[in-house]
């Protein structure tokens, strides 16, 4: 007995001294701090979950459940667990067979260190579940948990690295559907209910455990030994029809991270749920990735850029059960490196599904375009972001992660080759299957695969925020590239591209930006410079004034097509800085896509053409806008343009000739989500119609969630203020904007650039919002909020909201911020 005291005396002093070196006020602060997930990683181990949930038919019954939390212990400690909800939530906690009172307090469960004991431990808790991340609806829900919102839905240890093995039960109403992250083990019927239990998963993060229930259907795919489920709500049979090509694009995707990886794919089933009104493009939770229904089921004649992200997404989502599943980041603040992988492998993994398609044009488009476009802005942020609590983890999410960490995995594949990045990768896996690794772990091993420095190249591409500015110049037969840091830091930033050189001949130069100064002689009569010809380049590139007038003049000339995409981006990066004109970048814009032959570099024309539009005064360019949506040779432009000026028209021909496409609602190119954004925006055009305009578009739509959409957008393109105020004021409450899509849509129609200076007013309240925004709502919602409400306007009085706000909150925590100046980018450069 005395030794069995000394033991416990020994292992509770060594508890103690090492929570000593931890801030307390930190460990039971709210959410959960970095300091609380690095003491948990090295106390709890051999974690796993069973959970049950009881389900009502009912949307606004409550949903009851159980959570038995097992785990292992080498001392007896306190216990902290995750629950953010109601304290009253809590029905009951036993602790190794013991009924126990806990302290319940910023949102955790803190089970005292007499409760608990050395060796394994088994906690039961009987709960109210929160409704926050069920998303509920009439007779469908689904979880959806990622990065901290598990700890909304049942008690755990909120933590990317506590993997575990979850075992579900589900009790549902009879006639619903119900699926998980593995397959059902046994399923009994009781009158009006059904209870259904799920084989063990394999070990999964909190974030990545999803169940999604509900009326559903249900189709199945085989391929070989492989059989794929798709659970959806769709009933037309043109959507569905596409169902093989989504199929199929799954099984090319795994098998491709199969060959690339060595690593067949490593979880026990994978199935889809399409989803009306998912927050994301889509959510790779292991056995159950979640799609959103307008990403996956497409028009009946959709553009060649719609096809490829579709594509893109699935690719995206099928390498997520690799890097993000399989292998997981130790802490949120390395969230990136789940989606650079996800985005660099989804672009290699499409190469073979589009022969026809000019990737390096499309990596540009999809990649390095949505990138400039935040990285430019005053919200920019590193790649790696600091993060000391999980719950502001939703913040790192954007385009730096999603496009300008592949930016930079390129460029490191560049230096070290693609066979060494391919060992290191399947290394990487190998060392930490089933496990978390962060990004210095995975540079170790492939700086052990290159003689290059990849620490000093990782520490200016992942650590430091922005970009470079690269001027080029030339002068007597010599040819001066001079990168800047923008921000006054000095940095450098490493990289090759190539500068086409114009004088009697054309040549084309490789660029190695190894310092400040690249210099090399060329031609004597040498007078242009075109940077990044080759598209390889990320900075914002700055032609001297006679290159840059001759890419006004010929952009649109270049035979190739890579070379014709980056000079057009190039023009665009400089008409931001206001070193092209407006009128002359329309301009250039119109003659350009008159030639255009490909279609996604028209795709690219028609997205930049919005803010043109919008500031000019020449109503000719809509005119030949108008125009060419009847007559361009590409299909694809004609849909582009029609949208284009869905959204932009002023002119009242042009409204006019709209409106006669959407009512006779039989063009060859649009879809429903066409006539409905018709719809929407014609209300706002023609007042005195909007009543008949929604009547008639309501009564077109034959599916119910369709039909739910537009009800709930189109009250926002009324013209009765009243009401629109009303509106705006409802959406104050978290529970007027469960659906995320559809709130941010009715957002952006009232802020709707033709109402002007009186929705100037709701810039304020809908700012002191934000942090709730984030509080209630997922990843991408914040951004989506203030890019809704701010995104079109221009005006001083807005700008005035936006620096008044900003003054009385000095203080306002960085991470939001950057989202709100990432949003005001146009709006700041209107008023500058």
């Amino acid at each position: 007995m005395m030794r069995v005291f000394r033991l416990f005396l020994v292992t509770t002093l060594a508890f103690l001294v090492a929570c000593s070196s931890y801030d307390k006020k930190e460990l039971y602060s709210e959410g959960v701090s970095e300091q609380l997930a690095t003491l948990r990683k090295k106390e709890i181990k051999e974690l796993a979950y069973e959970l049950f949930f009881s389900i009502p038919q009912e949307r606004d019954s409550a949903v009851v459940g159980e959570a038995t939390l097992r785990f292992s212990l080498d001392s007896a400690q306190p216990v902290i667990v995750d629950f953010r909800n109601d304290p009253d939530n809590i029905k009951g906690i036993t602790v190794n067979g013991t009924a126990i009172a806990c302290d319940i307090r910023n949102e955790h469960i803190i089970i005292p260190a007499s409760a608990s004991r050395v060796g394994d431990n088994i906690v039961n808790i009987a709960f109210v579940a929160g409704d926050q991340s069920l998303n509920r609806n009439d007779d469908f829900l689904y979880t959806l948990l990622v990065p901290d919102r598990a700890r909304t839905l049942f008690p755990c240890f909120e933590q990317p690295n506590l993997k575990a093995n979850f075992t579900l039960s589900l009790e549902i109403p009879a006639q619903w559907e119900a699926v998980s992250n593995s397959a059902v083990s046994s399923l009994t019927v009781a009158g009006d209910r059904k209870r259904i239990k799920f084989e063990t998963t394999e070990p999964l993060s909190t974030y990545l455990f999803s169940f999604v229930t509900g009326n559903m259907s249900r189709c199945e795919y085989k391929a070989g030994e492989r059989t794929i489920a798709a659970y959806h709500r769709e009933n037309d049979e043109k959507r569905l029809a596409q169902m093989d090509i989504i199929f199929s694009q799954i099984i090319s995707s795994l098998e491709w991270m199969e060959n690339y990886t060595g690593v067949p794919y490593p979880f026990s089933k994978y199935d889809i749920i399409i989803l009306p009104g998912f927050q994301y493009g889509g959510m790779e939770h292991t056995g159950a990735t979640l799609y959103n229904d307008a990403t996956i089921f497409l028009n009946e004649n959709p553009t060649p850029d719609e096809e490829l992200r579709r594509a893109l997404l699935i690719a995206h989502e099928t390498a997520h059960m690799w890097f993000g599943d399989y292998v997981t980041m130790q802490w949120f603040d390395d969230v990136w490196t789940k989606e650079v992988f996800a985005n660099y492998f989804a672009s290699a993994i499409v190469e073979p599904l589009f022969p026809d398609i000019n990737h390096s044009l499309n990596w540009l488009k999809t990649i390095t375009s949505p990138s400039l476009s935040e990285d430019r802005t005053a919200g920019t942020t590193s790649i790696k972001q600091p993060l000391d609590n999980l719950s502001n983890a939703g913040l790192i999410y954007g385009n730096i992660i999603y496009c300008k960490a592949p930016v930079m995995m390129k460029k490191l594949v560049e230096i070290m080759g693609e066979e060494a990045f391919r060992s290191g990768i399947q290394q990487y896996l190998k060392e930490y299957a089933y496990g978390n690794a962060t990004w210095e772990d995975l540079v170790i091993i492939l700086d052990s695969k290159t003689v290059d420095n990849l620490l000093e190249f990782s520490n200016v591409w992942v650590n430091e925020k922005g970009l470079p500015h690269i001027e080029c110049s030339v002068n007597d037969g010599i040819m001066r590239i001079v990168q800047s840091d923008p921000l006054q830091r000095g940095l450098l930033w490493p990289q090759s591209f190539e500068v086409t050189v114009i004088g009697k001949d054309t040549t084309n130069v490789n660029v190695t930006m190894s310092g400040k100064e690249f210099v090399c002689s060329v031609a004597e009569d040498a007078r242009l410079l075109l940077p990044n010809s080759d598209g390889r380049g990320y900075a914002i590139f700055l032609p001297e004034a006679p290159s840059l007038q001759w890419l006004l003049d010929n952009w649109h000339t270049t035979i190739d097509e890579t070379a014709r995409q980056s000079y057009l981006m190039t023009l665009y990066e400089n008409y931001q800085l206001k070193r092209v004109g407006n009128e002359e970048f329309a301009h250039t814009l119109l003659k350009g896509l008159k030639e255009e032959k490909n279609p996604l570099i028209a795709s690219t024309i028609c997205s930049y053409f919005g803010e043109p539009l919008r500031s000019s005064t020449d109503r000719n360019i809509e005119q030949s806008l108008y125009e060419l949506s009847q007559s361009h040779p590409l299909a694809s432009c004609r849909t582009m343009l029609l949208r284009l000026l869905a959204c932009e028209a002023r002119s009242p021909q042009i409204v006019s000739a709209l409106y006669s496409v959407w009512k006779e609602k039989n063009h060859p190119l649009l879809g429903e989500s066409d006539y409905m954004t018709l719809a929407y925006e014609l209300a706002i055009r023609m007042p005195e119609r909007c009543d008949d305009i929604i009547s008639a578009q309501r009564s077109r739509i034959a599916n119910g969630d369709r039909l739910r959409q537009f009800d709930f957008i189109s009250r926002a393109v009324i013209p009765d203020t009243l009401l629109l105020d009303g509106l705006f004021e409802s959406l104050m409450e978290p529970e007027n904007r469960r659906i995320e899509p559809w709130t941010a849509t009715t957002l952006s129609y009232l802020n709707h650039p033709l109402r002007g200076e009186r929705t100037v007013k709701y810039i304020r309240p809908a700012l002191d919002e934000l942090q709730e925004v984030q509080r209630t709502g997922d990843i991408f919602f914040p951004r989506n909020w203030v890019g809704a409400l701010l995104g079109s306007h221009r005006s001083p009085a807005a700008n005035y909201e936006l620096e008044r706000f900003l003054s009385d909150n000095p203080g306002y925590p960085v991470l939001l911020k950057n989202k709100i100046m990432q949003a005001v980018h146009m709006l700041q450069r209107a008023n500058k």
